[in-house]
């Protein structure tokens, strides 16, 4: 074995710190070719008798300069290995197993998950986002791209609008009813002539889209629910638009389906304050899907608009 050429001290560093030992970098030369022997390919045949000669005696010396050889470049290595441990400092020397220990610098802290934080113990919705956003209580949280908490107008709006869960675009951006969706929700909503429609704040009642996109269960909405009564009561709403059958259920707290919800008024009962009344409807998505209910979402809509004039005058 022969030692390559010494390598810089740069160089030495970089192989210490990736855990390499210099005795990885010896090569074994090739034997020389004697003058006038023919080229490796076309060297003759050896017959079964030149295979099975038994080795002469003048054959002793070369045994013993090879034995020199490699006893040489063993001092080289040795004394490579102590250039290396005066160069780099301790924790980075090559040890007695031949591998290399590298210890972190000093102040260098591997990353925090930030603490998790109950839905009560929210004071406003920025933190509230950001606790949505760290939430790890369904299986949905290892699927998501981004969790979904919501946004609009987050001072006592006149509008809460809940959707069931987040679309494609809601989970890469972060942001409810995004695409065509909440596209065709703008639209809905000029169409009805809904009174204060600029006065909305837009949120799901599961708040992290699963992968497929299937119906949430039973667990995922129990799961996200603190986060929504925790929402309503920070927003402090004057009417709650469910979107779908998971979002009316969420909001009422009923297993009926759809078609007995649809319309108004329900009542959301919070913790402190009086009931907020509930309307309900299609979600745009199903919308997109069955164009025929359309036509439904517009007389839901248009029954909220007159409920809310008719509660103004009173």
């Amino acid at each position: 074995m022969t030692p390559r050429a010494l390598l810089r001290p740069g160089q030495i560093a970089w192989l210490a710190e990736i855990g390499l030992n210099t005795h990885w970098l010896a090569t074994r030369p090739e034997p020389a070719a004697d003058e006038g022997a023919a080229a490796p390919m076309a060297r003759a045949p050896q017959t079964a008798a030149a295979v099975a000669r038994p080795a002469v005696a003048g054959s002793a010396p070369a045994a013993v300069a090879s034995t020199e050889s490699d006893a040489g470049a063993r001092a080289a290595m040795d004394a490579r290995d102590a250039a290396i441990a005066a160069i780099l400092p301790e924790s980075r020397a090559p040890s007695a197993s031949g591998l290399t220990r590298v210890r972190a610098p000093a102040g260098l802290v591997a990353p925090q998950t930030p603490a998790a934080i109950a839905p009560a113990a929210c004071p406003d919705l920025t933190v509230l986002d950001t606790a949505v956003s760290a939430c790890t209580a369904c299986a949905r949280h290892t699927q998501r791209a981004r969790a979904v908490p919501g946004m609009g107008q987050a001072d006592r709006p006149y509008y809460l609008i809940i959707g069931e869960q987040p679309g494609m675009e809601d989970d890469a951006s972060g942001l409810p009813f995004q695409g065509d969706p909440g596209r065709l929700l703008t639209a809905m909503l000029a169409a009805a002539r809904l009174p204060h429609a600029d006065s909305v704040y837009l949120a799901h009642g599961v708040k992290c889209r699963a992968v497929g996109g299937h119906e949430p269960t039973s667990q995922d909405v129990a799961a996200c629910l603190p986060w929504l009564h925790r929402q309503i009561a920070l927003l402090q709403p004057r009417w709650i638009l469910a979107l779908g059958r998971v979002a009316a259920r969420a909001v009422i707290g009923t297993d009926k389906d759809l078609d007995a919800l649809r319309g108004g008024p329900h009542q959301y009962m919070p913790d402190q304050g009086a009931p907020i009344p509930v309307w309900v409807t299609h979600q745009p998505s199903s919308l997109l899907v069955r164009s025929a209910w359309k036509a439904e979402a517009w007389r839901d809509l248009a029954g909220l608009a007159q409920a809310v004039r008719a509660a103004e005058k009173t």
